[in-house]
């Protein structure tokens, strides 16, 4: 059910899924030029990976629902979601096949141009492209007698498919019989049926033999059957490979006995090898064993014991080589390669695997927080990494698969129990081991190297004489301290002892009461007493009395401070003691009034967290004499499954199994927000930059991180409300990023945001439309469906479609950002080279400046137009290269100021622009005449720049408006904006064409040009727009000009107004930083 739309936004709000590589549906597999691409399932997604090295190359939109079955071709791939098929080209959906079938879709088969679906009792034959009726239905299940369940199609059979499945009440004992039919699918006929085998067909598979065909079977039998002639051609026992019995494998008496009784497990999924080398059938079951025929010989070639933790889905040969491919439900895609030779072993190349099973911990590792630690009821411990998926990995556990073949045993007995408790630290990654675990029911802690991946080399177990005669119990809990150096474990008798990590060695116990300096030399001057004393006959001295342990009940926490100072325990004895991290003594206690069940410590402030087996949540600070409650949080209506604190030490965060994760504000005292995370949480982790929070539920094998709103999203939206807060419209992050929802809400309000898929990194060779050329249809269903998002958000998304307006907002005339508010400064966005270039131009001109000047060249480059003489020098022709549209347009400029120039009386034009054109040498001349023009015998300037030009008239329309004026403010947007779209160099260049000089005509214009431009500054400064741009452009002007503008008064009284501009802004800015200076020195000293 969605959420409401008046709803507070999330706290946190999903952001992706970890750990997913393939569920309970078979692979599909295409092959594109030279490379080989499979495509999985990942519940509502989709994920595509290159074969040549498992890289995951793009994930797909997020469906309606789970897929069922998948297919591909090309660009194009087809998952069915219940009755449905979907069509996805690359990352975006393009149409549904629907509304045919009576069932949910079981099977989907690519021939041609053809889509045929197997769903309930039909088959259905789909047109690529026509989404809106199939070619032709065909009812399989004539009578409710047959029930399909495959369909093949067998190589040279066009327009026929092989359909296998159940038939009730027919041939064969005690059940159902398993035939096969032949159907063309053009014409919907059934051609012919075969018989059966007694029992039902599984999976079926084309030989690269004409005529032939693997049929699998309920029963575990694999069955070779020539269907041109109704023949079977051979029969192979137990294929699924149930039992790892040798004789059941070799069809000896108890393979015989599976077989007869049925109980053998089922063939699901059959693959022949093609190409060079010894033909080879793989089949395998719901053993996860992966079992290999030789089909010259007829006989078993080889088995892989402990290929996959689950039911086989799929398995491929690739085409040519000798590489296996085969995937499970137990979430991984592994390659074997069989090394030449006639019984050379298959070995494991590589593979993709997440956790077969749920994990239930979950700890962030690193200062970034970039990789997480997992560990689940697989009983593996692995590491993800957030960012590149190709780094996630399973730590080893010391060549398991090696230890199993020389001790005969399945590899599942030689793996470490589920990890309870896990610690790290990365000081000393690259030294020695830097995580420690404790394992359910084991009486040692392990440690690993994450450097290598690997399991390390110590094992930490307390020696024989710090027992006193009692058994070990198992580990319950363990922490590292913040040097790496020490490792703790708690026990279940409620001990705690010490070790070092980097020996493995035994340094101390943490005991309650008094304990003798030479307990351990008495305990063995006792035994050498009680060893003489039987010698002589004499009775057997007395043990030495265990000293109480750390706590009465089972340790459920420990951890150390940052600075090993103390060492701080709680257990199930309802205490919390605090422990003198050196001497190993007891500093002081604190009753909890209960049971505890979790402990998290801040290590920097000393505030711990303690959750209670009433579901209350304690804190304390233990860095006092005495440990002092500080907050007490309720809520929860169940046991508590995970606690953590931030960072910063203001969040506690707790998740219980009533399904909820509460955000509590430690400062305040109070909640701060109820999440409903759609299944309850069993593990969790707050990244050290309180940007990701990863989490882990119950009966979900991934591990899902959550984006914190406060940083990445409106914190002001966020109100602090005690009553649930659901995820809006969602419930858990799916492996694209996206939400996983209902179909009941992504039929209601349009696809989600996850609709569109990712593309995850970009292939060698990309077809010509790539992904920019989607139909025009999926774009405007997508821009429905940001409209339909956005108009269920409710007036939480506007606010903050507003804030982005803002900060997007542009100046129309300009282009320069839009000032927040009026009393804030707002920079450029301009590249930082583009105004710290101009800042620092002169370096970059004396820099740059040439070694030797320019050499003549002895001749003309043919190329160039010259005008017709008898001088030895050629003269080029200056207005060749020039159009007839150019011309046109120059004296259309040439006109224009005349008229202007008449419309004013016919006085001069007060830009000079008149004198100029009319001193040039002609209509299409680029050439000026420079001598004797204005009558006075001085030197004319040259035509003016389309700078200058548009500054002039800036100041024109700046003087005729108010001062201070917005009016004023956005007459200077023209110049601004021709500026922003300059180069330093250019912007350098326009600046020093301003130049007065002296006794010339233009004189007074020029000191005009100089006082604009310095009215512009001052303007723009004082509007605080644009601001580090405009002070580089100051930089510029008062290095070119500064002489000029101190020689005339005019230009000065301006020159001292934008003194007092700048002086403001920066006195404003200085007065905020010693601000800050002197909050944060007050603050400082009283910490001391």
């Amino acid at each position: 059910m969605a959420a409401p739309t008046s709803s507070p936004p999330a706290l946190f709000k999903p952001f992706r899924a970890l750990g997913y590589i393939t569920d309970n549906v078979p692979f599909a597999v295409q092959r594109r030029g030279k490379e080989t691409f499979v495509t999985t399932s990942v519940g509502k997604n989709f994920q595509v990976y290159n074969c040549n090295k498992l890289t995951l190359s793009l994930v797909g939109p997020q469906l309606p629902g789970d897929i069922r079955c998948l297919a591909a071709k090309g660009d194009l791939t087809f998952a069915a979601v219940g009755g449905d098929v979907h069509e996805v080209k690359r990352v975006h959906r393009t149409g549904v096949y629907g509304g045919a079938h009576d069932g949910p879709v079981r099977q989907l088969l690519l021939l041609g141009e053809h889509l045929l679906s197997l769903g309930g009792t039909r088959l259905v034959v789909w047109r690529l492209g026509a989404y809106s009726a199939p070619e032709r239905v065909i009812e399989l299940g004539a009578g409710g007698s047959f029930t399909p369940t495959c369909l093949t199609h067998p190589d040279t059979y066009l327009h026929k498919v092989l359909v296998g499945g159940d038939v009730s009440g027919g041939g064969g004992s005690g059940g159902g019989v398993g035939p096969l039919q032949l159907w063309n699918y053009r014409t919907g006929q059934l051609l012919f049926s075969f018989k059966g085998w007694g029992c039902g067909v599984r999976c079926m598979a084309p030989s690269p033999a004409l005529d032939v065909v693997g049929v699998g079977l309920a029963d575990g039998r694999v069955v070779l059957h020539n269907v041109r002639y109704d023949e079977q051609v051979a029969a192979f026992d137990n294929a699924a490979g149930a039992g790892l019995a040798a004789e059941g494998l070799l069809g000896g008496g108890a393979g015989t006995a599976l077989a007869a009784g049925g109980s053998g497990g089922a063939v699901t999924a059959l693959s022949f090898r093609s190409g060079a080398g010894v033909p080879l059938l793989a089949a395998g079951g719901g053993g996860g064993v992966v079992t290999v025929w030789n089909l010259e010989e007829r006989r078993l070639h080889t088995v892989i014991r402990d290929a996959h933790a689950g039911p086989l889905l799929s398995l491929h040969w690739f085409a040519g080589e000798p590489l296996l491919m085969s995937s499970a439900a137990d979430n991984s895609l592994k390659h074997w390669v069989f090394d030449t030779g006639a019984d050379a072993a298959p070995r494991l190349l590589r593979f993709r695997a997440g956790h077969a099973a749920p994990p239930t911990l979950v700890r962030h590792y690193g200062e970034g927080g970039l990789r997480l630690l997992s560990a689940g009821c697989d009983r593996s411990f692995r590491v993800f990494s957030v960012h590149q998926d190709q780094q996630s990995r399973e730590l080893s556990q010391k060549h398991l698969a090696r230890r199993a073949k020389r001790l005969k045993v399945a590899q599942s007995d030689l793996r470490l129990e589920r990890v309870v408790d896990c610690d790290a630290c990365e000081v000393r990654e690259r030294d020695w081991a830097n995580v420690i675990t404790g394992h359910e029911g084991d009486p040692a802690a392990y440690t690993w190297r994450l450097a290598a991946f690997s399991l390390g080399d110590h094992v930490l177990s307390p020696p024989a004489e710090e027992l006193y005669g009692q058994p070990a119990a198992p580990v319950t809990s363990v922490a590292l301290s913040r040097c790496g150096n020490f490792g703790f474990v708690g026990s279940a008798s409620g001990r705690i002892d010490r070790y070092n990590m980097q020996s493995g060695l035994h340094r101390g116990a943490y005991y309650a009461g008094p304990k003798p300096a030479d307990a351990a030399a008495a305990a063995g001057q006792q035994q050498q007493q009680a060893a003489a004393g039987g010698r002589r006959g004499g009775g057997a001295a007395p043990a030495a009395a265990a000293p109480p342990p750390a706590h009465s009940g089972a340790v459920v926490g420990v951890a150390a401070d940052g600075s090993n100072r103390l060492l701080v325990s709680v257990g199930l004895d309802g205490l919390m003691r605090v422990w003198d991290f050196r001497t190993l003594q007891l500093k002081s206690q604190v009753s909890l009034g209960g049971p505890a069940s979790r402990l998290a410590l801040h290590p920097a402030s000393g505030l711990a967290a303690v959750g209670l087996a009433d579901s209350s949540i304690r804190l304390y600070d233990v860095e006092g004499p005495q440990p002092r409650l500080v907050r007490r949080f309720r809520g929860h209506a169940d046991r508590l499954t995970g606690l953590a604190l931030s960072a910063d030490s203001r969040w506690c965060l707790s998740a219980a199994m009533d399904g909820t994760l509460r955000v509590w504000d430690v400062p305040a005292g109070q909640c701060l927000q109820v999440l409903r995370l759609g299944a309850p949480v069993t593990g969790l982790s707050l990244g050290p930059g309180l940007d990701l929070l990863a989490t882990t539920h119950v009966n979900r094998r991934g591990v899902y991180l959550w984006s914190n709103q406060a940083l990445f999203g409106a914190a002001f939206a966020i109100p602090h409300s005690d009553a649930p807060v659901p995820v809006v419209r969602t419930a858990l992050p799916s492996v694209l990023g996206a939400a996983t929802g209902g179909g009941e809400d992504l039929q209601a309000g349009g696809e989600e945001a996850g609709s569109v898929g990712r593309l995850v990194q970009e292939e060698d060779e990309e077809d010509e439309d790539g992904v920019d050329s989607e139909d025009e249809e999926a774009e405007a269903d997508a821009a429905r469906r940001r409209a339909a998002a956005a108009a269920a958000a409710g007036p939480a998304a506007e606010a903050e479609a507003a804030a982005r307006r803002r900060y997007a907002g542009r100046d129309p005339v300009s282009g320069c950002p839009l000032p927040l508010a009026p009393a804030l400064v707002t920079l450029s966005l301009l590249p930082r080279s583009q105004w710290d270039s101009l800042a620092h131009i002169e370096v970059i001109k004396a820099r740059n400046k040439p070694l030797a000047p320019p050499k003549k060249p002895e001749a003309a480059p043919f190329f160039l137009p010259t005008l017709p003489g008898l001088s030895s020098q050629p003269v080029f022709d200056a207005t060749a290269g020039r159009g007839a549209d150019e011309d046109e347009d120059a004296e259309e400029e040439r006109e224009e100021e005349r008229r202007r120039a008449g419309g004013r009386g016919g006085s001069a034009e007060p830009d000079g622009e008149a004198e100029g054109e009319e001193a040039g040498a002609g209509p299409g001349s680029r050439v000026v005449k420079l001598g004797g023009a204005g009558g006075r015998g001085g030197v004319a300037a040259a035509p003016a720049s389309d700078f200058v030009r548009q500054l002039r008239r800036a100041a024109r329309r700046a003087a005729a408006a108010e001062p201070g004026s917005e009016a004023a403010l956005s007459a200077w947007g023209p110049v601004l904006g021709v500026l922003r779209g300059m180069s330093a160099t250019a912007i350098d260049r326009e600046l020093r064409a301003i130049q007065i000089l002296e006794g010339s005509s233009s004189e007074a214009q020029d000191v005009a040009d100089v006082a604009a431009l310095l009215d512009l500054l001052a303007a723009w400064l004082a509007a605080r727009r644009d601001f580090e741009f405009c002070q580089a452009l100051l930089s510029v002007v008062l290095a070119q000009q500064g002489d000029v503008i101190a020689a005339r008064p005019e230009l000065a009284a301006r020159a001292a107004g934008l003194k007092d501009v700048v002086a403001g802004g920066w006195g404003r800015l200085d007065g905020l930083l010693q601000h800050c200076r002197c909050m944060v020195g007050l603050f400082g000293n009283l910490q001391q």
